[in-house]
């Protein structure tokens, strides 16, 4: 019900209406401008956090200050209401479906001859990130998947909800939900906010209306899939939502990135000020690593993924594939004519690696002494801390110490392919740790895996570029690589090409998976490993840049029933595998 508040009309909440907050609101410019007063956001319409005397104590508020505009939507607004009154009427139906937003407080508006001069939309106010800057701080600072779905599972249930109870937003970017943080890390309930372009009807909005506020979630491609899921309750989306959405999503990203030219004025003011465009990393940049599954996050979706692809650099690796193709199917001829002519000790052939987590080392220490202490693979990535690296040293140690040969990993991040300093000082604090304590030295890790940081052949290039010093420095270490993975080997070829003029490795690494094949003997094509391994042994042979022997650094096999443990279901059990864990 509208009211008079002095030179205003508007409504005030009954559990706030009293004549002190009557005479406070009614004086709202006189406080909006006491020192007291922090800006909260700044645009056209602005939010600012005041305070307010409510019985001899001081209560934080925000208030929304809506711009004046023109006489068309002055007109429309004296008829269905202002921005102030709708933001009003909307908290009120959010508040009494029990949906969170910030408990609303009042609405003021001041006509005069038709023209709304003044509105104002006070709210109780909320100490809180909003998923957008929650998420910037996940992307730059944490670079963590856990967080990341810790808050996936609690705003896309919410909007579930939202949307369930009949509330359409209108404007559900990542800037109008605030998401609270309990002191020990873990995301609290979601909370809506600007709520003026909202809609209410009396059933669960329709896939249209639900697809126009899904479209402004925004997050990389692959999260985005599981954030859907979520929203449906982990079950499939959809198909015909999907579609809706898609359309919807492809329409309002087009406008939002064609808004430079809808807005010169805005868009020349930010370059002024150097304000970037997004607060997140761009594609290339995004890197998050999964603790359970001891891998970095795939992010991003295929067609964000290609987008970043340097055809160039594609084309070059093509053709060296096929510059080599001739000599490499001779040598691979050769090689499988020896297999099985002669016996082969494997013993010490064949390790493990162990991982210096206090949670299970101990059991994985026991397991490698009843195992008869095979060799040891240990893994420094750049992006943990020097305690972590202190205590993948004191391992290697302890195994050196009980004669266990062992070999050493160094993994990069995004960070070390964009800060090649801290790659090079990473490089040069561990190794002269262990340069004693183990047998070789694995640079870099997947390289033709995006997600591990490495988008080009130059790039790992530079990374190679301090090993030639330490090789130098240590010559009775062997640095081995390019580590590539799986039955890819066109990679290999383009990385061995790059290497630094002076450096070659002393032996040919490879990670070779075959949890897709089920089993070693299982073929891809005409290839089983055996095949797969004798065209590795081809390619180190027929190579200058590494030394004829081939070392395969990492092989995985299944586990039933891993969940989100494993490497190919983490981060998030989808209902289809469900659905065959089941079967």
């Amino acid at each position: 019900m509208t009211d008079s508040l002095g030179r205003f009309t508007g409504a005030i909440a009954k559990s706030w209406d009293g004549p002190a907050i009557r005479a406070q609101l009614q004086s709202i410019n006189q406080w909006l401008n006491d020192v007291g007063t922090q800006s909260l956001s700044e645009g056209r319409d602005r939010v600012v956090c005041a305070q307010i005397e409510v019985e001899g104590h001081f209560q934080k508020v925000a208030v929304k200050v809506f711009a004046r505009q023109n006489r068309v939507k002055d007109w429309s607004d004296g008829r269905r209401g202002s921005k102030a009154q709708r933001s009003f009427d909307a908290a009120v139906f959010l508040v009494d479906h029990n949906l969170h937003t910030p408990e609303p407080i009042a609405w003021l508006d001041r006509w005069e001859n038709g023209r709304l001069l003044e509105s104002f939309y006070v709210s109780r106010f909320i100490d809180a990130l909003s998923f957008r800057d929650a998420l910037a701080v996940i992307y730059r600072e944490e670079r963590d998947n856990a967080p990341l779905m810790a808050i996936l599972h609690r705003v896309a249930p919410a909007v579930r909800r939202l949307h369930d109870a009949g509330f359409f937003h209108g404007d559900l970017g990542n800037q109008n939900i605030l998401i609270p943080r309990a002191a020990d890390g873990e995301w609290l309930e979601p909370t809506f906010i600007d709520l003026n372009r909202s809609q209410t009807v009396s059933e669960p909005l329709s896939d249209r209306l639900k697809a126009l506020d899904l479209a402004r979630i925004a997050l990389p491609g692959a999260y985005l899939d599981i954030f859907r899921m979520i929203y449906s309750d982990h079950e499939v989306f959809p198909a015909p939502l999907a579609a809706l959405e898609g359309k919807a999503r492809q329409w309002f990203w087009r406008h939002r990135r064609n808004s430079q030219w809808r807005h010169p004025v805005r868009t020349f003011k930010k370059w002024v000020q150097r304000t970037p465009s997004s607060p997140y990393p761009s594609d290339a940049d995004f890197w998050l690593w999964d603790e359970k599954s001891a891998q970095p996050m795939i992010a991003l979706g295929p067609a964000e993924k290609l987008r970043q692809r340097d055809l160039s650099d594609i084309a070059a690796m093509l053709l060296r594939g096929l510059w080599a193709a001739p000599g490499l199917f001779l040598r691979y001829q050769k090689i499988k004519a020896l297999s099985f002519t002669r016996p082969v000790e494997l013993k010490q052939r064949i390790g493990v690696a162990l991982h210096p987590d206090p949670d299970y080392i101990k059991p994985e220490l026991k397991l490698l002494h009843a195992l008869g202490n095979p060799p040891v693979l240990v893994r420094f990535c750049h992006h943990e801390t020097p305690e972590q690296w202190a205590a993948a040293v004191e391992l290697v140690r302890r195994l050196k110490s009980r004669s266990i040969p062992v070999m050493v990993a160094l993994l990069q991040d995004r960070e070390a392919v964009l800060n090649p300093d801290a790659w090079r000082e990473f490089l040069f604090t561990v190794i002269p740790l262990i340069a004693d304590a183990v047998d070789r030295v694995e640079i870099t890790h997947a390289a033709n895996r995006s997600k591990w940081g490495i988008w080009k052949s130059r790039s790992f290039a530079e990374l190679m570029v301090p090993v030639r010093t330490l090789k130098d420095r240590y010559p009775d270490l062997e640095f081995v690589g390019p580590a590539c993975i799986d039955f890819e080997y066109l990679p290999v070829l383009a990385s061995l090409a790059v290497l630094p003029k002076g450096l070659t490795f002393s032996g040919l690494s490879h990670l070779l998976y075959v949890d897709r094949r089920g089993a070693p003997e299982n073929k891809q094509g005409a290839f089983s490993t055996l095949e797969k391994s004798i065209l590795l042994k081809a390619i180190a042979d027929g190579s200058r840049a590494v030394e004829n022997r081939v070392i395969v650094s990492e092989v995985n096999w299944p586990l039933k029933n891993a969940g989100v443990w494993s490497p190919v279901m983490c981060p998030y059990e989808t209902p289809a595998w469900r659905i065959e864990k089941l079967g």
